[in-house]
């Protein structure tokens, strides 16, 4: 039994019904967070900033077709307070 494990059950028998049970459902909603979702492989390489390896080889140049140029701006609107006085 891990360190984690023993220190949960022994949390466990301290707390009354009500609070074991929240702790429980804590637990379980913690554990369902870190599970893999099927379908995935199951040891994903990920680099020292916690990207998945090759991601940006494999995404490079995505946009590359794209058009960045921005429009025109429209002229600035007339200062009014200089007008209506």
């Amino acid at each position: 039994m891990s360190a984690v494990a023993l220190k949960l059950q022994q949390t466990l028998a301290t707390l009354d019904p009500a609070e074991a049970s929240l702790l429980e459902r804590l637990v379980d909603d913690a554990l369902a967070l870190v599970q893999r979702r099927p379908g995935k492989t199951p040891d994903t390489a990920v680099d020292a900033n916690g990207w998945p390896v090759g991601y940006f080889e494999a995404t490079a140049g995505a946009f590359a077709n794209e058009p960045f140029d921005m429009p025109v701006d429209t002229p600035p609107e007339p200062n009014m307070a200089a007008t209506e006085w």
